[in-house]
């Protein structure tokens, strides 16, 4: 008889769990990539163009990296070895599916950007040409 009333209260604190999961605030809609949040990560940049000139020429790397919190760090260096990086903060918004950077080391720069299938595509015009760079996710 014991088993029973042990089973059965068991079972019935399970259904009282499963009734409540719809109402936590932490997963939205069950989707799981609120979860895992799977924008972060390190994007290598596959595409940098001003114009017509090809700017990967002049770079052994470029790589932007998105971390917790809402920090990005943009590391990049020359083909002598010289190494560089800038920092920033950013925001994804999953229902535009894009990421808006703003730097923070005394550069005024805001911009919104897609993000979408792993890939960030940066695009704006600097002077009278256009500047497009495609970071892929690693």
């Amino acid at each position: 008889m014991k088993k029973v009333k042990l089973k059965s209260s068991i079972l019935a604190s399970i259904c009282a769990l499963l009734t409540l999961i719809p109402n936590f605030t932490t997963v939205k809609d069950g989707d799981l990539k609120e979860i895992t949040k799977p924008y972060l990560g390190v994007y290598e940049c596959k595409i940098a163009q001003l114009g017509d000139e090809d700017l990967l020429k002049n770079f052994s790397h470029i790589h932007l990296e998105l971390k917790k919190g809402g920090e990005f760090v943009l590391h990049y260096g020359d083909k002598k070895g010289n190494k560089e990086q800038a920092r920033g903060k950013y925001v994804y918004d999953a229902k535009k599916q894009t990421v808006t950077l703003k730097m923070t080391d005394g550069n005024c720069f805001q911009r919104t950007f897609p993000l979408q299938k792993g890939q960030i595509i940066v695009s704006f015009p600097v002077g009278n040409r256009q500047l497009c760079l495609i970071f892929e996710q690693k």
